[in-house]
C-alpha cells in the first residue's frame, strides 16, 4: 500500500478518535458507540502510523527510531490508554482533561511535522 494510503487512514482515523474520545468526555452518560470507535480507531491510527513509518521515512525492521518518533508514540500512547480511562473515572474537571489531553495531540503532531530530534 502507499504512503498517501497510510496518510489517509490516519488522518481519518485521527478524526475519528478526537471526536469520540470528545464525546466520552463531554457528554454525561456518552453513547456505547463512541467508546468503540475510540478504541478501534485507537489500533488503526497505530497500524496507519507503523505504514507511514515503514513507507515514509524508510526505517526498516530492527533499524533504530529518531527520538521524536519514541516521543510521538509515548505520546499516542498515553492518549490511546489514559484518555478512555480517565473519561469514565473522572467526575470533575473533565474539560481541562480533554483540553490537556487535545494538547498532547497537539506536541504529537508538532513532533511529526517539525521533527525536533
Amino acid at each position: 500500500m502507499s504512503y498517501e494510503f497510510y496518510k489517509i487512514v490516519h488522518y481519518i482515523t485521527l478524526f475519528i478518535f478526537v471526536s469520540g474520545l470528545s464525546i466520552s468526555f463531554l457528554v454525561e452518560n456518552p453513547p456505547k458507540l463512541a467508546k468503540i470507535l475510540t478504541g478501534i480507531s485507537s489500533v488503526i491510527i497505530l497500524v496507519a502510523g507503523m505504514g507511514l513509518i515503514a513507507k515514509g521515512l524508510n526505517i526498516g525492521h530492527g533499524e533504530g527510531w529518531p527520538g521524536w518518533l519514541h516521543a510521538k508514540i509515548t505520546i499516542w500512547a498515553l492518549v490511546a490508554i489514559g484518555g478512555p480511562i480517565a473519561s469514565k473515572r473522572m467526575t470533575a474537571h473533565r474539560g481541562l482533561a480533554l483540553c490537556v489531553l487535545l494538547i498532547l495531540m497537539f506536541v504529537a503532531i508538532g513532533m511529526a511535522v517539525t521533527k525536533p530530534f
